[in-house]
């Protein structure tokens, strides 16, 4: 038993195969560009390997996976904001319409790109959970857990973001 534990604690083979779907979309959502998300999620699992913070149970190690990514991409979002405010940049955005009906794929393109728009103008206490349950599909008790908050706090916080979001497109819709 203990050595089965070991084999899931460091095989990283298991860590994505169980976990990296999720991950990988929370790291796509916290991060501005799809390349940076990408890379936010490579170096999460190599920082938990590295390190061998993989626990022998299963929910600590979701809960860890989870709270790197949440650090690295706190870490980097610093180093952004210092680099900004020495050498601004302008940002570019991707375009990721697929070969199908182009009228249809234009409009959902268009939906998620308003919506996403004003999920990133969030603030980040109203951000991160709302990205962590409707992205990675994490329940409040694990989001309140990852975030060291009461559950009444985080369901406030996506109440609050949902308002924010909605007000937004009303405004867009104008």
């Amino acid at each position: 038993m203990n050595d089965l534990r070991a084999k899931v604690n460091t095989d990283p083979a298991f860590l994505l195969q169980k976990y990296g779907g999720d991950i990988y979309r929370f790291c796509r959502n916290l991060a501005f560009t799809k390349e940076d998300g990408e890379d936010l999620f490579q170096d999460t699992f190599l920082k938990i390997i590295e390190s061998q913070k993989a626990l022998a149970d299963s929910d600590g190690l979701r809960q860890a996976l989870f709270s790197t990514a949440l650090s690295l991409w706190r870490d980097r979002k610093r180093k952004h904001a210092r680099r900004e405010r020495i050498a601004p940049s302008a940002p570019l955005e991707g375009n990721d319409i697929g070969f199908g009906d182009l009228e249809e794929d234009l409009l959902s393109w268009e939906e998620r790109r308003l919506v996403r728009r004003q999920v990133d103008a969030l603030p980040e206490k109203y951000r991160i959970p709302t990205v962590l349950f409707y992205s990675s599909e994490m329940k409040i008790t694990e989001i309140a857990q990852l975030l060291k908050l009461p559950e009444g706090t985080v369901k406030y916080r996506l109440f609050t973001a949902r308002q924010m979001v909605k007000k937004g497109l009303m405004e867009h819709d104008k």
